[in-house]
C-alpha cells in the first residue's frame, strides 16, 4: 500500500469517532480554539479560508459560522461524508482530493489563509505542499499549521515505537492490542519529524516567510504551531509586516 493510501485508510477508519474528539471533553477541542483564534487574528470576517485536511469538518464549519468563506478538503472520503452531513455543513464548500494529489484545485492567490492542522507530518513531500499553499495564498495571506515538536519528551519516547511500527510487530499489535495497534499505525503514517529550522527553510524555498503564532499556548504540547506568510502587498496597498498583528 502506498503512503498516500495508507494515510487515507488510517483516517477513513477513524471517521466514525472523529467528531467526538471535538466535543467538550475531546482531545482536539483545544485545536479548534487555537486555529480559529489564529484565523481571526490574520483574516477579516468574510475572507476566504482553505482548511487543508479538514477531517470531519469541525473547524471549517466553526469558521463558516463566524462569517468566513470556507473550503474544506481532504483525501479521506469517509471523513468528508461526516463533514458534509453535519449541522451547518451547507455553509462550507467540500472538496475531495486524490490520495496522491500534487496540485490543489484552486486558482493562484485565491485564499486569505490556509489552515493545515497536523497535516504536514503525513505527506511524503512537505515542500511540495508548502509550495502549493504559497501558490493559492493571496499576497499577505497566511498559512497556519502544526507539526510534531521533536524537542518534546513525548516525541523522544515515540522513537522506539516508530521503529516497532515499521516491523511485523506493528501488524501483530493491531490484532492483539487494538489501542496500541492504532497508535503504531499513526506512527507508521507520521513520517515528517523535523526540526524547526528545517520547516522554516522549507517554507522559505516555497516562497513563504515565518511569523509568530498570535498567542502563546498555555501549556507546551507535543505539537509546534507555525505561521508562514506570503510576502507582498495586501488589498489596500498595505505591505504585510512580519511579526505584527492586524
Amino acid at each position: 500500500m502506498s503512503d498516500h493510501m495508507g494515510v487515507q485508510a488510517l483516517f477513513d477508519a477513524k471517521a466514525a469517532g472523529w467528531p467526538a474528539k471535538y466535543g467538550p471533553a475531546g482531545q482536539l477541542t483545544g485545536r479548534l480554539a487555537r486555529f480559529a483564534g489564529a484565523v481571526k487574528h490574520r483574516v477579516d470576517t468574510g475572507g476566504a479560508v482553505l482548511d487543508l485536511g479538514c477531517g470531519s469538518g469541525e473547524l471549517a464549519r466553526h469558521l463558516a459560522a463566524a462569517g468566513y468563506r470556507v473550503t474544506g478538503c481532504d483525501i479521506a472520503p469517509r471523513m468528508l461524508s461526516r463533514a458534509a452531513a453535519a449541522d451547518y455543513a451547507h455553509a462550507v464548500t467540500w472538496v475531495t482530493l486524490a490520495a496522491g494529489w500534487r496540485v490543489l484545485p484552486f486558482e493562484p492567490g485565491s485564499v486569505d489563509a490556509v489552515v493545515a492542522a497536523s497535516i504536514l507530518e503525513y505527506v511524503p513531500d512537505p515542500f511540495a505542499v508548502l509550495r502549493e499553499c504559497a501558490r493559492v495564498l493571496r499576497p499577505g495571506g497566511a498559512l497556519l499549521c502544526s507539526v510534531p515538536d521533536v524537542a518534546h519528551p513525548v516525541r523522544w519516547l515515540e522513537w522506539p515505537l516508530v521503529l516497532a511500527a515499521r516491523t511485523p510487530l506493528g501488524l501483530l499489535a493491531r490484532s492483539t492490542w487494538p489501542r496500541l495497534g492504532w497508535y503504531l499505525a499513526y506512527l507508521r503514517a507520521s513520517r515528517q519529524r523535523r526540526r524547526l529550522r528545517w520547516w522554516h527553510a522549507a517554507g522559505g524555498r516555497a516562497g513563504l516567510r515565518p511569523a509568530p503564532w498570535p498567542a502563546r499556548p498555555a501549556a507546551r504540547a507535543p505539537l509546534r504551531l507555525l505561521v508562514f506568510t506570503r510576502p507582498g502587498e495586501v488589498p489596500g496597498g498595505r505591505l504585510d509586516r512580519i511579526g505584527e498583528g492586524r
